[in-house]
């Protein structure tokens, strides 16, 4: 039993990373944003002309209340920048969920959704917690009329306590689709994750939720690995 464990979690580790390799290489990225503790690298993903973005910065907030906050599907519209719809369609388990969201454009760009899998996990050898977010199909979930389905290939937020703050690092690539020019896209995209953490953190700091039992067991489990 101990050797098939190990197996699966190696298997496991090699997977995870193999998937970051399918758009990025590790020491390609470039430094464009250095402001204010959140720092933005960029890189073209492979065989594409869309460029997805790291951010990194610590939060003014409890690790606690980050995780419940992000968990609360339904809330996510008070705070998200133009996320104006986000819903359950499957909620698996604490740890994971399929959801929907729309988000607002300014004209003339038509509105953007997307039906994503999050999965939460702790990563044993890095010693964070993550989420990863990808792209996938539902039937009861069609593409809408006036709104362009996006795809998000890849997509993680790996978190880990720094005292009573949150250490966070964003990993985003998004393929908005329709026809906004590539040049609009990537401007967009390289706001995206600062405007996305700085509401977060502001959200942190206007309410507090209770965290989901399965979620303080990983966090237990990330506490340890951290002693």
């Amino acid at each position: 039993m101990k050797v098939l464990a190990l197996f699966i979690l190696f298997f496991s580790l090699t997977s995870q990373a193999s998937e970051l390799e399918k758009f990025f290489n590790e020491n390609d990225w470039t430094k464009v944003y250095d402001k204010g503790g959140y720092v933005v690298h960029s890189q073209k993903a492979k065989n594409s002309k869309i460029v997805g973005f790291t951010a990194r910065a610590v939060l003014d907030a409890k690790l606690e209340n980050v995780l419940a906050i992000l968990r609360d599907v339904a809330g996510t519209t008070k705070w998200a920048p133009n996320m104006v719809e986000k819903k359950t369609i499957v909620r698996y388990s604490d740890l994971k969920a399929l959801t929907y969201n729309n988000n607002d454009l300014p004209w003339p760009v038509a509105d953007r959704d997307m039906v994503l899998m999050n999965v939460l996990r702790v990563d044993r050898d890095k010693k964070v917690l993550v989420v990863d977010t990808h792209s996938v199909e539902h039937p009861d979930y069609p593409p809408r009329k006036k709104v362009v389905r996006s795809f998000m290939p890849y997509g993680t937020l790996e978190f880990k306590r720094h005292g009573n703050k949150s250490s966070v690092k964003m990993t985003i690539l998004v393929e908005p689709k329709g026809s906004i020019p590539i040049w609009i896209v990537n401007m967009i995209q390289k706001r995206f994750p600062i405007q996305f953490l700085k509401a977060l953190e502001k959200e942190c700091k206007r309410v507090e939720l209770p965290l989901l039992p399965g979620i303080k067991k990983l966090l237990d489990e990330l506490d340890r690995l951290g002693k």
